[in-house]
């Protein structure tokens, strides 16, 4: 449960000062004025869901053809019957925020055959940001996600130390440092900013675009990145001039000022709007003052240093050198009055000794007038965000982490093969069925696969307890920074993984590894500093990720451009968005009109109330209980048993399984299901005894639906599978192809003690093998008093102390009387699925694991903590409400 502290009543911030129609309204208004029908140019709604169809998937030349076709003349019979026509309709429709397109002229210091300087045209296409601030503010598809105050949010009554609750913007520090500054009664606006450069052209060519993206931080994160929410506009394209009239040697600079200059262009609007607020009808109906000021910018790491106007040799926040970029020390940060006073006095003083060694050396300056330097209550070297693809997954993990524990495994990348290759099978997990040698082009998804078994596959045969180390850290700082929300203590959690890093990350160099350079002055390295004053600053990281600007690429580019003829592309990619956009818009003022909106209200962790502005005892009240799990209805084929589900299975082959198939090696290797199933009858009080003739019917998986964590809200993360599936095996003389049985492992509910695990989330729990998911037989004749179906499971040892070296639990299948101690449960005490991880104690991985044998013939497993979310925060975070 949270509980919440609002921003002090005095400064009314947020506050309404009476009604205003919201942009739907004034819609809707104009059309009752012009007598126009709520489906404006269509004749009804079949003929605007056909005209939606066309624009959306359709090209124009090809929409001509489509309804130039007999059947569309002579039986559909649309109002618009030519492409003009057509697109005068689509024209027609309301439109966002207008196109504006400026020729920016350029000077080069080359000379032409008259000895004139050369010069080039720059053409910067943009949107006025105070308009597209009144189009996300005042949406009413938005009216339930959008914050208008900011709050402070506790996971304990009296808001001690480390009980602060980050996730959304609004509970983060920046917006209460921001809303203290300014007038009594205003809301802020924080526009968080991303760009980056763009191929257009896929196979030949050098086309390229570099789009602007602008959202809120007033939306709440779930709906700002995703990409069918619209709750990013398109804010402009910078222009990607060659640059011909200049110099090799002014061409670099020249870039980095036309890209400031053009961005100044475009936020131009933003120093008055910031300063002074602007009137704006909010989706909830209300007139309210608001300030939008920049806040965040999304960029990947060269970017960063272009807005910052820093070599990138540098670091965008700070004052480090570059030669102690891996030093795990803090340095000051950059200082805003202190940078614009260097590049204004470049002019006149870069002549000089001292001035080149404070502006280049000290601080790593260029000489470029920023387009930061007026806007109000901006900090630029505060705005940057952490960045999870470029410096973590892809960064720090791929690019560094993989490179060197590969250089140090004996056996080098064979051996990185073949441990992939042994991982086994599991639902949530990639199996790289060749390695990773022989993967060409990896993307952000495979990533976070190999995240998921990488330091459990570099335990199992380092050279160094100190490499292990280094790989867990890593991995723990990834997931942490990952994180949904967080408290003080996940930030210091963070901290603590940094720590372990840096104290362990010696043994690489001791190794040989970078033997070259023998050091870590790393960017992405660097960067992992700044994660826990950003993440304070401005809410998790998930809510900033540049993945979600490469997504917007797809739409608000590279579609466009391949709509184009590619000649004189962003004029008419500005067009083909504008009407895709009104489209879009129209789209949701329907579903506005008819109270069904196509942006439902968030689903919160728990609902949040208005309480008092200091945090007291007597002030900070009880909000509520974490909500009940929510499952979805489920079919007739389908048994649902408190939060779990089982589907039957329709394919003959689940049914009638008799008990030889399920003892067979070959088959379920279910290898003392009999004996197991004659103690569970007789603890049912039975005195019948199962004989090897008798045959089960079979389940393929169980699904479990895990408790919400403050940690992970999004219901496909919740969703949890079991498999228990038996192998196909081909009859003679057809096509079917064999598949090996799927059996996962899983954590099952126990009521032993232990005391390892007793203080840990990990109580009452331990591992086992499910082999079996079966109904009872109609004919047996006792009554079964169970909450659902049987399972047969084959128990592993209990937790014990971690492994020193690894810090992972070790686990070996249990016996009884040298063979495998199984049993029969009822599948509700299956709590979750789990990832053992094979521990090799001979050397090499052994060439006979592969991912359906590895989990028979390994003999030691490694307990994985980071197969998901979930699992880590269990494990890494003690967060006893994972199950």
């Amino acid at each position: 449960m949270w509980y919440t502290r609002t921003f002090p009543e005095s400064k009314k911030a947020g506050k309404a000062y009476g009604n205003s129609k919201a942009s739907f309204e004034k819609i809707r208004d104009e059309q009752i004025l012009t007598g126009s029908e709520i489906l404006g140019p269509f004749a009804d709604e079949e003929e605007w869901e056909l005209a939606k169809w066309l624009i959306k998937n359709v090209g124009h030349n090809k929409t001509e053809s489509f309804l130039k076709l007999p059947i569309v003349t002579d039986r559909v019979k649309p109002s618009f019957d030519k492409k003009k026509t057509f697109l005068e309709n689509i024209d027609s429709l309301p439109i966002g925020a207008t196109w504006k397109c400026e020729q920016i002229p350029l000077q080069g210091d080359l000379v032409d055959e008259d000895g004139r300087f050369r010069t080039d045209v720059a053409e910067l296409w943009f949107r006025d940001p105070v308009e597209c601030v009144k189009e996300l503010i005042g949406n009413p598809a938005f009216k339930h996600c959008i914050e208008y105050a900011p709050s402070r949010l506790y996971d304990d009554p009296l808001g001690v130390e480390g009980s602060e609750v980050i996730n959304e913007m609004s509970s983060a520090r920046w917006w209460w440092k921001i809303q203290e500054r300014l007038p009594d009664g205003s809301t802020a606006a924080p526009l968080i900013l991303s760009s980056d450069k763009t191929r257009l052209s896929q196979f030949s060519g050098d086309k390229s675009a570099w789009p602007v993206y602008l959202t809120i931080g007033n939306i709440n994160k779930d709906t700002r990145r995703k990409a069918s929410s619209h709750a990013t506009i398109l804010l402009g394209y910078l222009p990607v001039a060659k640059m011909d009239c200049y110099s090799d040697a002014a061409r670099a600079v020249a870039k980095y000022r036309l890209f400031h200059f053009c961005m100044g262009r475009i936020l131009e609007a933003l120093a008055e709007a910031g300063a002074n607020g602007v009137d704006m009808a909010c989706a909830d109906g209300q007139l309210r003052k608001v300030h939008p000021i920049l806040a965040a910018y999304i960029a990947d790491y060269p970017e960063q240093c272009l807005v910052a106007c820093c070599m990138e040799n540098r670091c965008p926040m700070c004052k480090v050198l570059p030669t102690q970029r891996g030093d795990h020390v803090p340095f000051p940060k950059r200082d805003v009055d202190e940078t614009l006073s260097y590049i204004h006095r470049y002019d006149q003083e870069h002549h000089t000794a001292q001035f080149k060694k404070e502006f280049i050396a000290d601080l790593g300056l260029r000489p470029c007038a920023p387009f930061w330097a007026g806007l109000p209550h901006t900090d630029i070297f505060e705005a940057f965000t952490p960045d999870l693809l470029h410096q973590l997954h892809k960064g720090v993990f791929k690019d560094h982490l993989v490179s060197w524990c590969t250089e140090v495994t004996e056996g080098g990348e064979k051996e990185i093969d073949a441990r992939f290759k042994s991982m086994p099978s599991h639902p949530e997990v990639r199996h790289f069925k060749n390695g990773l040698s022989m993967v060409s082009q990896w993307t952000g998804g495979e990533h976070k696969e190999m995240e998921k078994v990488f330091a459990c596959l570099v335990a199992g045969n380092a050279t160094d307890a100190a490499v292990i180390r280094t790989a867990d850290a890593v991995i723990d700082f990834i997931y942490l920074a990952s994180l949904e929300s967080h408290t003080g203590r996940s930030l210091a959690a963070l901290e603590a993984a940094l720590d372990t890093f840096h104290e362990n990350k010696q043994i690489f160099l001791d190794l040989g590894v970078r033997a070259k350079q023998k050091h870590f002055n790393i960017p992405k390295l660097h960067s992992m500093e700044h994660y826990v004053a950003m993440i304070w600053l401005f809410g998790s990281a998930d809510g900033y990720n540049t993945e979600a600007s490469e997504r917007l690429h797809i739409d608000y580019a590279k579609a466009g451009y391949r709509a184009s003829n590619k000649k004189d592309y962003i004029a008419q990619m500005t067009l083909w968005l504008q009407r895709q956009e009104a489209v879009d818009r129209f789209t949701a003022y329907l579903a506005w009109c008819t109270e069904s909106l196509h942006i439902k209200p968030r689903t919160t962790i728990v609902p949040i109330v208005a309480l008092a502005s200091e945090p007291t005892a007597a002030e900070l009240v009880r909000v509520s209980k974490r909500p009940g799990v929510q499952t979805a209805a489920v079919s007739a084929a389908e048994v649902l048993r408190r939060g779990y589900r089982i589907a039957k299975a329709h394919p003959p082959a689940l049914r009638g399984i008799p008990a030889t198939f399920l003892e067979d090696p070959a088959g379920q290797n279910a290898t003392v299901f009999l004996a197991a199933l004659k103690t569970y009858l007789g603890n049912k009080g039975s005195t019948y005894k199962p004989q090897s003739f008798d045959c089960f019917d079979l389940f393929k998986r169980v699904t479990i639906t895990l408790p919400v964590i403050p940690e992970v809200s999004a219901p496909l993360k919740l969703k949890n599978v079991v498999r228990a599936s038996p192998p196909v095996i081909p009859v003679a003389g057809t096509r079917a192809v064999p598949e090996p049985r799927l059996q996962d492992f899983a954590l099952i509910r126990t009521a032993e003690a232990n005391p390892v695990t007793a203080a840990t989330a990990l109580a009452g729990l331990r591992v086992a093998h499910v082999r079996v998911l079966f109904t009872m037989p109609s004919y047996f004749p006792a009554p079964f008093n169970t909450t659902g179906p049987p399972a047969y499971v084959e128990w592993f040892t209990p937790f014990s102390r971690p492994d020193p070296k690894s810090g992972y639990y070790v686990l070996r299948r249990s016996t009884r009387r040298h063979k495998p101690y199984g049993e029969i449960i009822d599948v509700d005490r299956i709590a979750r699925n789990c990832f053992l991880a094979p521990r090799s104690e001979h050397g090499l991985t052994d060439t006979r694991w592969t991912t359906e044998e590895a989990k028979e013939l390994c003999s030691a497993f490694y307990f994985n903590p980071h197969l998901d979310i979930h699992t880590f925060c269990m494990v890494k975070l003690n967060q006893k409400g994972c199950i």
